[in-house]
């Protein structure tokens, strides 16, 4: 397991703050906005990375199935 970058572990737990208060999970533009990044290809990037190691999934083409499967602890 590669250990994350600063701005992966930032995303992640953006993302869990933001399920555990709202109880679904943002949208990329919603996620870019919080974390402060302007594109939303940027959160694509970095989720797919945390997808690949094995943090988040989702079902392709479904919105708001964004889940995390393991804490950035």
């Amino acid at each position: 397991m590669r250990k994350l970058t600063s701005r992966q572990k930032e995303v992640l737990e953006t993302l869990e703050k933001y399920v555990a208060t709202n109880h679904y999970p943002p949208s990329y533009r919603e996620l870019s906005a919080l974390v402060g990044l302007a594109s939303s290809s940027t959160i694509s990037g970095i989720l797919n990375k945390l997808r690949e190691n094995g943090y988040v999934s989702w079902e392709e083409g479904r919105p708001r199935t964004l889940k995390v499967i393991k804490t950035a602890s």
